[in-house]
């Protein structure tokens, strides 16, 4: 029988056995928009100027297509509209035709629906359809990609970085979250055979380097293709919301991205959730 060293030894080789992911750099701009407001014509072309204006890396000869508050009466409606002319990005905002006051911890049936039933990134600015926040004078020169597990997430990387202007910052933030680890490691604390200690330790280093030496790829693929670009790496364990709150108000973060769809079911992952009622004032990219 193996002794505890020996098993140890074993258990840390699983991790170590892991390959180091590869970045993947692409960067397809959107040729197609679709804006979607309870606004009409003249309010829904100053918004469209707007996020024009925001967002420079937006292609200027994009085909963009309006969708005001008179041209669907239901989320089936909207959707349709949607699938006869597809988008490669969706603008809007919270709580589509529905009336003040709205609910404060919820994003609306229509973007809840088009987070999760169509494949396109979806765009959300601040305020809510009814009650629009303005977007911040001049240009977003600071973003930010958020996750748990930046590992081989090449999306998530690339589509902040495509909103990212030259010159300007991205910072690319990986949070493990600490009430998950503590948790598995209650569980391992309870196996006589193991360390706990050194499991503990070994397991948070590894997890933090896995997200740490990816990021260092993605680092270096941007360098090479968008050299105009700086790069910032975050990798931490803590709680995602703290963590989002602290990083934003140290920085002049001006777009947060993050993915939102959950393999296991329809509706929006927690944590992109949580994230997304908590930050209204702030444009969000849910992929």
């Amino acid at each position: 029988m193996p002794d505890r060293a020996e098993q140890i030894d074993e258990f840390e080789s699983l991790f170590r056995r892991a390959e180091r992911e590869p970045y993947v750099w692409d960067e397809t701009p959107p040729g197609r928009i679709t804006l979607i407001t309870d606004a009409e014509t003249r309010e829904a072309e100053a918004v469209r100027e707007n996020v024009q204006q925001y967002f420079p890396r937006l292609p200027q000869n994009a085909s963009w297509k309006l969708i005001g508050g008179s041209d669907f009466s239901s989320v089936s409606e909207l959707l349709g509209l949607l699938e006869r002319e597809p988008a490669d990005l969706v603008v809007t905002y919270r709580h589509l035709h529905e009336p003040s006051p709205v609910p404060q911890h919820s994003l609306g049936a229509c973007v809840d629906l088009l987070t999760q039933a169509t494949s396109q990134p979806v765009l959300l600015l601040p305020g809510t359809a009814a009650a629009p926040l303005p977007l911040p004078g001049g240009a977003c020169r600071e973003v930010v990609a958020v996750t748990d597990h930046i590992a081989g997430d090449n999306r998530l990387v690339n589509q902040a970085t495509a909103f990212c202007p030259d010159g300007g910052k991205l910072y690319l933030c990986h949070v493990e979250d600490e009430a998950v680890f503590n948790r598995y490691m209650h569980a391992v604390s309870r196996i006589p055979q193991l360390d706990t200690d050194v499991v503990r330790q070994s397991l948070a280093e590894q997890l933090l380097k896995e997200a740490g030496d990816f990021i260092q790829a993605c680092r270096e693929g941007i360098a090479r293709h968008r050299p105009a670009v700086h790069t910032e790496s975050r990798v931490l364990m803590g709680h995602h919301l703290s963590e989002y709150r602290r990083l934003t108000g140290e920085s002049a973060v001006g777009l947060m991205v993050m993915n939102t769809k959950d393999s296991g079911q329809l509706a929006m992952h927690g944590r992109a959730w949580s994230i997304s009622v908590e930050f209204v004032d702030l444009p969000l990219l849910l992929l």
